[in-house]
């Protein structure tokens, strides 16, 4: 089925290649465009348009519209590729047009992964976070005095702040030789367990005024939230935080013993105390939900990236049958802000490589 409907649109695309000057339909030059691609394309996307390394994009049957765009922005600076911006700085707009039509009318290509079952693995984020609710607490909210919440947190947050006192970059007598039997996506997985828990508002504590406290926080909300709630990967959450070790980090952070260059602003011990007592008492809700399948992450890319041609966005490209390291190279550099795109920054902050790797599998195989 998926041939006959690949045959008619071929079809189709070659007749209104082929309608006479002053037509309403463009006119493409497939023979031509083969030519340059053949002399300027092969050697890294192939004549079939397949990626000759995982560093290379699938070209075939990609939207014409994106192609042509990805060119333009190669040859005016919008993607930055030294060598492609030199190719493109000779070509005419019927050049691009051309090679982008040879590309676009292009069979998919088959692809060479093994299937592999996409539904997102057995987390297994509860069994790793058992070694930190030992002192956190169940679910990461904390009963120790002085011991701070992980609940809710964002989870680069936690990613980041693990990670740091796995290598010795943030010292703590214990976590150190506590964490290093965990690897990269242990860490991910109880980051992501940690993040999708909610901690409910605690009782004032026995010092400090929380409605003093409310309106004294105002400077702290610019970073960290209103109600102390961070929307910001990088950034904590106060809400529902352990009352004792809020008052600990913010004098640690003022006396530039947590930071050699701290941009907190500068508050009296009653006033620690007071917005410590604001935030323990505000709840804390889950900065994810629970991990999804790749389905569900498969039907956000979809709303951009697999609507009807004449809906799509033209700078916007296909995802099926892309090459699977492809998708997971550019998927990482979204995500870890290397590529400038807010949407998709947006979107991927939370994912874990793991998670990266299954949907670029899932796009890969279809």
């Amino acid at each position: 089925m998926k041939h006959f409907l690949f045959s008619i649109a071929a079809i189709t695309f070659l007749t209104a290649c082929s309608e006479e000057p002053g037509s309403q339909e463009p006119v493409y030059d497939l023979a031509a465009g083969k030519a340059i691609a053949e002399a300027d394309c092969s050697a890294c996307h192939g004549m079939d348009g397949r990626g000759a390394t995982s560093e290379i994009p699938h070209l075939t049957a990609q939207p014409l519209e994106y192609l042509i765009e990805a060119m333009h922005a190669y040859r005016d600076g919008g993607r930055l590729h030294a060598a492609l911006q030199d190719m493109t700085t000779g070509m005419s707009e019927a050049d691009m047009a051309n090679i982008a039509a040879y590309y676009a009318s292009q069979p998919p290509l088959e692809h060479t992964l093994e299937q592999a079952s996409v539904e997102s693995s057995d987390s297994k984020g509860s069994d790793v976070a058992m070694l930190c609710e030992e002192c956190h607490g169940e679910k990461g909210i904390s009963e120790t005095e002085g011991v701070p919440n992980l609940a809710g947190q964002q989870p680069a947050y936690l990613m980041a702040s693990t990670l740091q006192y796995k290598s010795g970059n943030r010292s703590h007598e214990d976590m150190g030789d506590m964490l290093t039997e965990l690897d990269q996506v242990d860490v991910e997985k109880m980051a992501m367990y940690f993040a999708s828990q909610n901690a409910p508002a605690r009782e004032a504590p026995a010092f400090g005024d929380p409605v003093a406290g409310e309106a004294e926080s105002a400077s702290c909300g610019k970073c960290h939230g209103a109600d102390g709630i961070s929307h910001r990967p990088m950034i904590p959450s106060l809400a529902a935080q352990e009352p004792v070790y809020l008052v600990e980090a913010s004098k640690a952070y003022h006396n530039n013993e947590r930071s050699e260059e701290s941009q907190m602003p500068a508050k009296t011990d009653e006033q620690i105390n007071n917005i410590a007592a604001y935030y323990a008492t505000r709840a804390m809700t889950a900065s994810v939900e629970d991990e999804p399948t790749v389905q569900e992450m498969a039907r956000k890319c979809d709303r951009c990236h697999n609507l009807p041609s004449g809906d799509r966005n033209p700078s916007t490209p296909s995802l099926n049958g892309q090459s699977h390291d492809y998708l997971v190279k550019a998927m990482k550099e979204y995500r870890d802000s290397d590529r400038e795109n807010s949407m998709m920054h947006k979107m991927s902050a939370r994912y874990s490589d793991e998670m990266i790797d299954a949907l670029a599998t899932y796009y890969a195989t279809q």
